[in-house]
C-alpha cells in the first residue's frame, strides 16, 4: 500500500492525502456495481435506472480519457474546459466547490450536466448495441465522441448567442422548471393513470416525460446528472480538489482508463 501512495503521491495537489484518492476510486467501483446489480434484479435488464448508471460511467470515461490526452501533450482546452463540474488552470483540472457554490453557479452547473448527459443517453439509444465486445466499445466510444462534440457545439452556440445577463439566471429557472415536471413524473405508478381523468394538462406531462423517446431520455440524463452530482459532492468531502494532467502524471491514469472501460461493460451491457 505505501509503495502505491508513493507513487502517486508527487502527481497529486500539495496536502491532498493520496489516500482519499484512492478511497475515492474503491467507493465510485463499488457504488457503480451495487447500483447496477439492484438495478438488474429489481427492473431487469437494460432498465432506464441501468442505462442512466450506464450514461454516468461513459461520462466518467469521457473525463479521463481526456485527462489522458491531455496528460500525454494534446492541449485539450477547449475540450476539456467546458465539461461541466470541472476547471483548467495551471496544469491541474480543478473540481467544482460544490459545496461552497452559489445556488446560480450549481445550477448552472448541473444544467450542463443534463445536457451531456441527454446526448450521451439519446446516442447511446441510437447507435446499435453491438453484437461482439469490440463492437460494444466501438459504438459506446463512438457515442461519447459524437456525444461531447456535440456539447462543444451548443456550449459555444449558448455562450456567443445567449446575453450574459440571461445566462446567468437562465440555468436557475430551467432547472427548477424541469425538476418540478420530473418530480410530477416521479408519481407515475400511483397516480399515471387517473391524471389523464383528472387534469388532462398534467396527463399530458406524465405522457411527454414516460411515454416518448425525448421524455425518457430527458428522464435518464437527470438520473445520470444525479448519480455525476453526488459524485463530485463525494470528490469535495473527501478534499479532492484538483486532479494534476501535466505530461508527468500520465502513467498514474493509465490503470484509471481499463478500470472505467471494463466497468462500463459491466454495467452498460452484461446488467
Amino acid at each position: 500500500m505505501e509503495a502505491v501512495l508513493d507513487f502517486i503521491r508527487p502527481y497529486l495537489p500539495e496536502n491532498t492525502d493520496p489516500l482519499s484518492y484512492l478511497r475515492f476510486l474503491l467507493i465510485f467501483i463499488l457504488s457503480a456495481l451495487i447500483l447496477g446489480f439492484l438495478f438488474r434484479l429489481i427492473f431487469g435488464k437494460r432498465s432506464n435506472l441501468n442505462y442512466a448508471v450506464s450514461s454516468a460511467i461513459a461520462i466518467v470515461c469521457m473525463y479521463v480519457v481526456n485527462i489522458v490526452i491531455y496528460s500525454s501533450g494534446a492541449k485539450l482546452d477547449l475540450i476539456l474546459s467546458p465539461l461541466p463540474f470541472v476547471s483548467l488552470k495551471e496544469g491541474y483540472l480543478h473540481i467544482f466547490p460544490i459545496f461552497n457554490a452559489g445556488f446560480g453557479a450549481i445550477c448552472s452547473e448541473v444544467l450542463d450536466m443534463v445536457i451531456l448527459a441527454f446526448l450521451m443517453n439519446l446516442l447511446e439509444t441510437w447507435l446499435p448495441k453491438g453484437e461482439t465486445v469490440w463492437n460494444w466499445y466501438f459504438f459506446r466510444l463512438l457515442s461519447v465522441v459524437l456525444a461531447i462534440c456535440l456539447y462543444c457545439a451548443i456550449h459555444l452556440l449558448l455562450d456567443t448567442v445567449v446575453p450574459v445577463n440571461l445566462a446567468q439566471i437562465a440555468p436557475t429557472i430551467l432547472l427548477i422548471i424541469l425538476i418540478a415536471m420530473l418530480l410530477l413524473g416521479c408519481l407515475k405508478l400511483l397516480v399515471g393513470t387517473a391524471l389523464a381523468f383528472i387534469n388532462p394538462i398534467l396527463g399530458a406531462l406524465y405522457a411527454f416525460f414516460f411515454a416518448n423517446v425525448i421524455g425518457r431520455q430527458i428522464s435518464r440524463a437527470v438520473l445520470t446528472t444525479l448519480i455525476l452530482t453526488a459524485l463530485v459532492c463525494l470528490l469535495n468531502y473527501l478534499d479532492i480538489t484538483a486532479i494534476c494532467v501535466a505530461s508527468a502524471a500520465l502513467l498514474a491514469y493509465l490503470p484509471l482508463i481499463l478500470i472505467a472501460l471494463v466497468l462500463w461493460y459491466v454495467i452498460g451491457h452484461l446488467l
